[in-house]
C-alpha cells in the first residue's frame, strides 16, 4: 500500500484582518472619547451636587455636611456619612450620629501587625516620620518582651543624620541595628538575625515619584516573607496621601500607621484616604517622645479629636513676652 500524505490545509482565500492599533485610528475618535469623559465628568459633579442639595434639605444632615468639611473630609465621605443620619433627627443628636458613621467607615487593622513573628518593613514618603516610628514600635516591643527579642535594619543610608539616628535609639534601648545599603546587603542582614522573634526595617523615604522608589520596594519583594505597613503623614494633603497610597500599593502593604497628628488642623483628609483605599489603620503618633506618642488605632477616639485638632488649628499662634503685642 502507498502511503498517502495527508491533504494540504486549503482555506478559501480571502482579505487578511488586519489589525488597527491605538496610534493608528482616526484621531476624530480620540476627540469623540475625550468629549464622552468630559461629559460624564460633567454629569456626575451635577448629580453630587444635587445629592448635596437633597441632603440640605435636612438640618441635621447640613450640619453634618459642614462639619464634615470643616474637619477636612472628602466631599463624597461627607455625603456618604450624611445621608446614614436620619433626615427628621434632632440637631442636638446630629454630633454623635455623625462621629459614630465615621467611626464606622474607617478600616482598622483587626490585630497587632506585631504579634506575629516575622519581618516588618516600615516604608512611605520622605519626612512621614518612619525612624522614629520604628524606635516607637522597637521600644514598645522590647519593654514588653527584652531587647534581644526585636532587631533593627536601616536602608536609610545616604540621607544624612538618617543612620545615626536609628543608631542612637538602639543604644539607648539596648537595640541590635544593621544597615543595609543595597539588596544584598538587606538579604545578608535578614539571615543574620533570624533568629530574632520580630525585625523592623527602616526604609529609606522617597517622594512617590522617585525612580529610585520602585528599587528599593522591590528590594523587599525579593526579599521574601518581609511585610509591610506604610507610613501617612496625617498633615499632607488628601491629593497627595492618596498618590501615596496608589504609588506604595503595589507590595500590599498589610495596614497604616498614622503620624504627625499634633501636626494637623484637618485631620478627616487623612482618615477620608483611608476609608476610600480600605487601608486597614494600625497606629497613629502624635508626638516625638519615644515610645510614648504612639498608640493602637481606634476610631471612636480618632473621631472625637477631629474638634479638637481642627480649633487647634485654626488658633493663632501665642507669642509669650512683651514684644508680642
Amino acid at each position: 500500500a502507498e502511503d498517502l500524505a495527508p491533504p494540504p490545509d486549503v482555506r478559501p482565500a480571502g482579505p487578511r484582518p488586519v489589525r488597527i492599533s491605538p496610534w493608528d485610528e482616526d484621531p476624530a475618535l480620540g476627540e469623540v472619547r475625550a468629549e464622552l469623559a468630559e461629559m460624564r465628568g460633567m454629569i456626575e459633579r451635577e448629580m453630587q451636587r444635587m445629592a448635596g442639595e437633597r441632603l440640605r434639605g435636612s438640618p441635621a444632615r447640613a450640619f453634618a455636611l459642614d462639619a464634615l468639611a470643616g474637619y477636612g473630609c472628602e466631599d463624597a465621605l461627607a455625603r456618604e456619612v450624611a445621608a446614614k443620619i436620619p433626615a427628621d433627627a434632632e440637631p442636638a443628636r446630629a454630633r454623635g450620629l455623625m462621629l459614630g458613621q465615621l467611626a464606622h467607615l474607617i478600616p482598622v487593622a483587626t490585630r497587632d501587625p506585631l504579634r506575629t513573628p516575622g519581618v516588618v518593613a516600615l516604608v512611605g514618603p520622605t519626612g512621614a516620620g518612619k525612624t522614629t516610628t520604628v524606635a516607637k514600635l522597637a521600644a514598645r516591643y522590647a519593654a514588653q518582651h527584652g531587647p534581644r527579642d526585636v532587631a533593627l535594619i536601616t536602608t536609610d543610608t545616604q540621607r544624612p543624620g538618617g543612620r545615626e539616628q536609628l543608631h542612637a535609639y538602639g543604644r539607648e534601648f539596648g537595640l541590635t541595628v544593621v544597615e543595609a545599603g543595597s539588596e544584598e546587603a538587606l538579604h545578608a542582614a535578614l539571615g543574620r538575625l533570624s533568629a530574632y522573634p520580630l525585625v523592623l526595617v527602616d526604609t529609606a523615604g522617597h517622594g512617590p515619584r522617585d525612580r529610585a522608589l520602585v528599587g528599593q520596594l522591590n528590594w523587599l519583594r525579593h526579599a521574601g516573607k518581609v511585610r509591610t505597613m506604610l507610613v501617612m503623614p496625617a498633615n499632607a494633603h488628601n491629593a497627595d496621601l492618596d498618590e501615596v497610597v496608589r504609588r506604595f500599593g503595589f507590595i500590599a502593604p498589610e495596614a497604616a500607621i498614622l503620624t504627625k497628628l499634633d501636626e494637623t488642623g484637618r485631620l478627616g483628609a487623612a482618615l477620608s484616604v483611608l476609608a476610600r483605599h480600605r487601608l486597614p489603620l494600625a497606629w497613629t503618633t502624635d508626638g516625638q517622645r519615644v515610645p510614648e506618642d504612639i498608640a493602637a488605632a481606634d476610631p471612636s477616639h480618632l473621631v472625637l479629636r477631629l474638634e479638637e485638632l481642627r480649633r487647634a488649628g485654626d488658633r493663632p499662634l501665642e507669642v509669650e513676652g512683651a514684644d508680642a503685642a
